[in-house]
């Protein structure tokens, strides 16, 4: 099968890959599916779809923070990296 990816969606494989743990795009986009297939909208509670539903909105408002400080927060509060 061969696939046409935008510009986007190959930087953000190359990112990820770069970050580690990936020896493949292949191996990358097999672990992404194996994840979705793992949360199910449909098994989502109320309360965490109101929460999707409000993030969605700061991000439309640009109130959204970069990843990358998002994890180096999470890693250094659960992981104490």
């Amino acid at each position: 099968m061969a696939l046409s990816l935008s510009t986007e969606t190959q930087e953000l494989i190359e990112a990820r890959m770069r970050k580690g743990g990936y020896t493949s795009p292949d191996d990358l986009v097999r672990v992404a599916l194996e994840v979705l297939d793992q949360v199910e909208p449909d098994e989502l509670d109320e309360e965490t779809l109101d929460a999707i539903d409000r993030a969605e909105d700061q991000l439309e408002r640009g109130e959204g923070r970069d990843w990358d400080e998002v994890e180096a927060e999470l890693r250094a509060k659960y992981l104490g990296k």
